[in-house]
């Protein structure tokens, strides 16, 4: 009996040799897939929930929980979660009412990386209305391509970015833009 556990515990040892030697990251690997295991059932967990626990519910619950707790560093401001939700709360009445947006519409994005982008989708998302995030580094041509394919009612942009505002009184005067 103790020939056999010896001639075991031998390969055992020589396996794990082998796999240091030859895969030094299977480890690693195998850590990976178990970190993945666990956040897949978590998810899942999250997608059976009746009603969907989504991005926005997650936000709120923050709000709720902390409402002075810094979400944002923005080149050397700070914006809090109740900040932010106050400017998406302001977003989403004001296209309401000036955009006319009701559940379902569509409604493209072309903003920089900025705390705007961040309050306008967050009231985006409390309207009910995807957004289509335009890159904002694409200019002429395949701006207005990607505008047309995603079917957005209303084209949201920022105010300092003249070359857009050119482009869309020039070459397409029925899209409204704010």
């Amino acid at each position: 009996m103790s020939v056999w556990l010896t001639a075991a515990a031998g390969l055992a040892i020589l396996a794990f040799a082998y796999i240091r030697t030859f895969c030094p990251y299977f480890s690693d690997d195998c850590a990976y897939m178990l970190r993945s295991l666990k956040l897949g059932i978590r998810l899942t967990k999250y997608a059976k929930s009746k009603p969907f626990y989504s991005i926005l519910e997650c936000f709120l619950d923050a709000v709720k929980r902390q409402p002075n707790k810094i979400f944002i560093h923005f080149e050397g401001r700070a914006f809090s979660y109740g900040e932010m939700d106050l400017q998406s709360n302001k977003v989403a009445r004001a296209l309401q009412a000036e955009a006319r947006l009701k559940e379902g519409d569509t409604v493209a994005l072309f903003l920089p990386n900025e705390p705007s982008f961040v309050w306008t989708w967050l009231g985006l998302a409390k309207l009910g209305c995807p957004a289509a995030l335009l890159n904002f580094n694409i200019r002429s041509k395949s701006l207005l391509h990607c505008f047309s394919c995603c079917g957005a009612k209303v084209l949201i942009a920022s105010g300092s970015d003249k070359l857009l505002s050119h482009l869309l009184n020039d070459q397409s005067p029925k899209i409204r833009h704010w």
